[in-house]
């Protein structure tokens, strides 16, 4: 069984998220937050961080977890963690790559934008369960208490 940890991470701007778009072979395209797989011996804030930086080159800080779900299917089983990031510096959103992704063939990221709570609402956004949570808390700024408690042992 394929089993990871996905984090997604969860930036805003003025109100608008950040969002990645994805189009894979034999897929229509869709969106996601800036995310991917946690790397063996990486905590979660170090791993929203890099994804957020891979993907969009822009720094952001973990700020805590705002959502914890599962992904079961047969043969994956995925834990996704969505963090909030804040963002550091002014830099503007670059499109980034996928370091997963065999150098030569075609990318998946194709955009990356900012996304209002409207026009959110109007897209596909994967997993649909965040987009609806997403669009749920967007009042809120997407602020809540930390759940994180860091890393133990070692």
């Amino acid at each position: 069984m394929d089993f990871g940890v996905r984090v997604g991470a969860v930036v805003e701007r003025e109100g608008a998220l950040l969002l990645v778009r994805h189009q894979k072979p034999e897929r229509d395209p869709y969106w996601v937050l800036p995310g991917g797989r946690l790397e063996p011996g990486e905590t979660i804030p170090e791993c929203a961080s890099r994804e957020v930086a891979e993907e969009t080159g822009l720094t952001a800080s973990f700020s805590g977890v705002l959502y914890l779900s599962e992904f079961l299917r047969e043969g994956r089983h995925t834990i996704d963690v969505v963090a909030r990031m804040a963002l550091e510096g002014d830099e503007e959103a670059s499109l980034g790559s996928d370091p997963e992704v065999t150098p030569g063939t075609q990318p998946t990221l194709t955009e990356v934008r900012w996304v209002s709570v409207e026009e959110l609402a109007e897209i596909q956004l994967l997993p649909a369960s965040i987009k609806e949570r997403l669009l749920k808390d967007a009042s809120s700024g997407w602020i809540r208490d930390s759940v994180y408690l860091g890393s133990a042992g070692g």
